[in-house]
């Protein structure tokens, strides 16, 4: 395989749930000892998927994550690299410490990366948007909503000005404009804009009907303003696609049931929930309040 297929069957063992395999791939042989430093010519996909992988297997996944910042603050790679860097680890590092310095410095690297993206590489634009999405994302974060929606506003520019030319053009863009769509109701969710939120994530599941992502977020959204019959139908759209993201719909539903006063419907859907992911704590906790 080439450098490119084996980043990329890496990546893919990893979201399937096989880490070890995934590391095996990248010739990852000791996760404890570290990231190593990146060489000045590491592709942008390689140093993303190393990253990702060592979060998974490290004891310490903040270590992996403040190596990713320093490494975005390393000249010797390319602005490329840099920024694949910034937009994976921002967010991580924001949900962990949103006032960390290491934060705030990478924040600053990425805004000044980006002016000098497009003259790099102009093809690149995807990767600029990426960022601003994570930018966004940190914003949120660290209690800065405005300066989220700005980011946002930027990236939106960006993407509907893409035309996908069908197949896998096609489906990275939905991809992205998913992601973008998710980073914008949590930006508004931060406003106290509930509504907004709804009106949002509201364009997802017709993105992406059998993706239980889409549903999931809209079904929070309106969760959230306190649409609850609209909420269920979400919930029960996601039932319907199997899978794991299935126990948390049936948490969801069994919530909404219960709230509502339907004791026999909230107990049938925690137990439902339970029997898919018996690990989770809020999950055992409502079902022990029904079995008192």
């Amino acid at each position: 395989m080439t450098p490119l297929e084996i980043d990329t069957a890496g990546t893919l063992m990893l979201r399937l749930g096989y880490p070890e395999l995934a590391a095996r791939l990248l010739g990852i042989t000791d996760v404890l000892a570290g990231m190593p430093s990146f060489p000045p010519d590491v592709r942008p996909e390689h140093a993303l998927a190393r990253v990702a992988v060592s979060m998974q297997l490290h004891p310490r996944p903040a270590r992996v994550v403040a190596q990713a910042l320093r490494a975005v603050a390393d000249p010797r790679l390319s602005v490329l690299t840099r920024l694949t860097l910034a937009g994976f680890a921002m967010p991580l590092e924001a949900s962990r410490e949103a006032g960390s310095e290491a934060l705030y410095e990478a924040v600053r690297l990425a805004e000044q990366a980006l002016t000098r993206l497009i003259d790099v590489a102009p093809e690149h634009r995807w990767v600029e948007r990426k960022v601003l999405r994570s930018l966004s994302d940190a914003a949120v974060l660290r209690g800065e909503p405005e300066a989220a929606t700005a980011y946002l506003d930027r990236a939106a520019l960006g993407a509907m000005a893409v035309r996908p030319n069908g197949g896998l053009q096609q489906l990275a863009w939905e991809e992205e404009v998913l992601g973008l769509l998710e980073s914008q109701g949590r930006a508004c969710r931060s406003k106290g804009d509930a509504e907004g939120a709804v009106a949002a994530t509201s364009r997802m599941p017709g993105i992406a009907p059998y993706d239980a992502r889409a549903w999931a977020t809209h079904g929070y959204a309106l969760l959230a303003s306190g649409r609850l019959e609209e909420s269920v139908h979400a919930y029960e759209e996601m039932l319907c696609l199997g899978g794991h993201p299935v126990a948390a719909a049936a948490f969801h539903l069994g919530w909404i049931h219960e709230s509502r006063g339907d004791r026999r419907r909230a107990q049938d859907s925690y137990e439902y929930s339970h029997s898919i992911d018996p690990t989770v704590p809020a999950v055992q906790e409502r079902l022990s309040s029904f079995r008192r």
